[in-house]
């Protein structure tokens, strides 16, 4: 180990003595600006590092070989660009801007072009389907949306039903690709305009991101993130991954999602690490081949991903830069683990958070006691309790809750105060899902209280899958529940009691077809089962759990 990771172990050895308190006021002694000033998550992801022009903040590597480096130079200049153009569009702060890109630089950018505006960015998953879409942009509004010409398809599919006419920013392909009249082009209009644009001074609570989140009930919520977010996952950041300068880091996880968006990318950039991500479809042998041509030394991926990775890295071997990995989103299991060990000599990292939270559990960085998979230790910053539905704390399982939390992840929801009301008892932020505490004082994920399913790092609201099942004509009843799955962790398994009009086969394709083309490719139903009738509770309340434990049927 180097004298500077060994000094920066010893430093964070010693802040885990620190409180809550004194965690935090070390985190904003951190930021570039006295946090009395402002807080602006652009001005930490990006200026403050653009100071020193040469210093890498990311690499995007193509599926043929090519690679675009930016530097957090380039990305402030090109940020106040595009803010540059917005405003001559006449786009003003508080506005919200959608973005619906995957893994590439444009995600970036238009999100710190959005946070140095004082604007909202939305980030959407490129693989909604259209119901997904239009739930999500007729609740945020959006001023503008930024879509890649991959997705442009996707976005058309949805503007006919949208309660709001945004200006469409397309992110062109070769010789105009995906352009539809009316659009502007992205890259265009950067650049046509001059990096001008300078740097709003918003407050820490200010919001930042709004970010939709699944439920099992209802519509998917809106998350409110503010500015100080970039704050409240540096704790995680530092102390599970505990980077130093020489650190190159791999990111998989898709920035339409808050743990690709900020966890794996603005919190890395918040304190000027420089990060790699793949703008193809998951492959296995080119993420091989990109770990040793840029000398990765860490890896953020889903459980699903590394699954995939370990063995072709045994038959092919992975490259000696390697110095860890990281899990989160779906549990981490033992003999993925095991592998990963045997495989590189280290251990994956595991970690829990929502939106709403941040990431408030995981294997720390250097433990005092050997790590398990899955038995996790709080992250410093964060004071937690176990307790029951009304908040009454407990003693070795119960519903994780944040008590009295100086930084979250989420201010509310959208237009929903009684949403966010419910979560609280008194001081304490309940997140809905159930942990056991073990003997040693870690903490083992059990599962979640609202039924929200986790396949492969996405989560999927029963209730926005069985809305679609049920729609169908054979259809008389749904449930929705998870069943367990080697590959994904989880895979939805839809429970159908049909009405006899239809033929079973015939629903199962044309439901498989509707939910898959209305929510996305991780939202269908996998497996399909038919019985008489649904098990239900004396107050008509369908039993879940009873449902989960039954043997799965047939799978799609």
């Amino acid at each position: 180990m180097s004298a500077v990771r060994d000094d920066l172990h010893a430093e964070l050895h010693a802040e885990r003595g620190f409180s809550s308190s004194e965690i935090w006021r070390a985190a904003e002694a951190r930021l570039d600006w006295p946090i009395e000033r402002g807080l602006n998550t652009a001005h930490e992801c990006a200026d403050r590092w653009a100071r020193d022009r040469a210093r890498l903040a990311m690499i995007v590597r193509h599926p043929d070989g090519s690679s675009d480096r930016w530097t957090y130079a380039e990305l402030a200049r090109t940020s106040s660009r595009l803010a540059s153009a917005w405003k001559a569009a006449g786009l003003v702060r508080g506005d919200r801007v959608a973005s619906l890109v995957n893994q590439q630089v444009e995600a970036f950018i238009g999100a710190l072009a959005a946070w140095r505006s004082g604007m909202v960015y939305v980030p959407l998953f490129v693989g909604f389907g259209t119901d997904a879409l239009v739930q999500r942009l007729n609740g945020a509004q959006p001023a503008a949306v930024v879509v890649d010409y991959r997705y442009r398809h996707q976005l058309a599919d949805a503007l006919p039903l949208l309660t709001v006419d945004p200006q469409i920013y397309t992110v062109a392909g070769q010789a105009g690709r995906g352009l539809v009249k009316g659009d502007r082009s992205l890259w265009a209009e950067i650049d046509g305009h001059a990096p001008d644009f300078g740097m709003v001074e918003t407050a820490p609570s200010d919001p930042a991101t709004l970010i939709y989140t699944s439920g099992t009930t209802g519509a998917a919520k809106g998350c409110i993130q503010p500015h100080s977010m970039i704050l409240t996952i540096q704790p995680f950041i530092r102390h599970t991954w505990a980077f130093t300068p020489d650190d190159m880091f791999f990111t998989g996880a898709a920035p339409g999602w808050s743990y690709g968006l900020y966890t794996t990318g603005a919190g890395p950039m918040s304190l000027g690490i420089p990060r790699v991500v793949y703008s193809g479809d998951f492959d296995p042998a080119a993420w091989l081949r990109i770990f040793d041509e840029e000398q990765v030394t860490y890896i953020a991926a889903a459980p699903s991903a590394l699954r995939r990775l370990v063995p072709l890295a045994q038959r092919r071997g992975i490259s000696s830069s390697i110095r860890g990995a990281t899990s989160a989103g779906e549990p981490l299991d033992a003999p993925l683990a095991q592998a990963w060990m045997e495989l590189t000599g280290s251990m994956i990292q595991d970690g829990y958070g929502q939106s709403e939270s941040a990431m408030v559990l995981a294997n720390l960085a250097d433990p005092k006691k050997p790590d398990m998979p899955g038995a996790l230790t709080v992250v410093p910053g964060f004071d937690i309790a176990l307790v029951d539905s009304e908040g009454v704390e407990q003693e070795s399982q119960g519903v994780l809750a944040l008590r009295n939390p100086e930084y979250q992840g989420a201010t509310g929801y959208l237009n929903r105060d009684d949403l966010w009301k419910a979560r609280w008892r008194g001081d304490l932020f309940l997140t809905g899902d159930v942990v056991r505490r073990d003997d040693d004082g870690r903490y083992c994920f059990v599962g979640r209280d609202d039924d929200l399913i986790v396949t492969s790092g996405y989560n999927v609201g029963p209730s926005e899958v069985e809305s679609l099942i049920l729609a169908h004509p054979g259809v008389a009843e749904v449930a929705v529940v998870a069943a367990p799955d080697p590959a994904r962790g989880s895979v939805v398994r839809a429970v159908i009691v049909l009405n006899g009009t239809v033929d079973r086969q015939q629903v199962a394709n044309e439901v498989t077809v509707n939910v898959r083309d209305n929510l996305g490719r991780h939202a269908y139903p996998k497996i399909i089962d038919y019985v008489e009738e649904l098990p239900r509770t004396d107050s008509g309340k369908i039993k879940r759990n009873e449902l989960r434990q039954q043997t799965a049927g047939v799978r799609q």
